[in-house]
């Protein structure tokens, strides 16, 4: 039985790593928090699986700076 059996709400190890290499590369937390909301990813669960990540994110504007 593999995780996503008894957990089905769980995102898998596939999902997981593409969340957190989009959340890697976002410019803004408004950006981070459209990567939350597209893998159906709950800020809790963000938050208690990637502490570092989560310290990382506060740190990023609000919004991303305009492209010139």
């Amino acid at each position: 039985m593999n995780e996503d059996d008894c957990c089905p709400l769980l995102l898998s190890q596939r999902e997981r790593g593409a969340a957190e290499l989009d959340i890697r590369f976002a410019a803004s937390k408004a950006e981070v928090a459209d990567v939350l909301n597209r893998h159906d990813m709950p800020e809790d669960d963000f938050l208690a699986g990637s502490p570092e990540r989560a310290k990382a994110v506060q740190t990023l504007p609000d919004e991303s700076p305009p492209v010139t």
